[in-house]
């Protein structure tokens, strides 16, 4: 079976840079872009990357049934 890798990353619309997190964040972890900018927490990021993981996987379903 052939695993297909989704990559999950934020990008500030502020500055455009890529948002990082320290390991030991928690879900209760306020996250802040370099430049200042609020994100959220970490259970609101982890939901957001959910949703978008989701919603590619559907995708990608959705084109492999019609090919059939």
């Amino acid at each position: 079976m052939e695993t297909t890798k989704i990559p999950v990353s934020f990008r500030c619309k502020r500055c455009d840079a890529k948002l990082t997190w320290s390991e030991d964040a928690i879900d209760s972890t306020d996250l802040f872009c370099q430049c200042g900018q609020y994100f959220g927490t970490y259970a609101d990021l982890k939901h957001t990357a959910l949703e978008g993981v989701r919603s590619k996987v559907e995708s990608m379903l959705k084109d492999t049934f019609e090919r059939s």
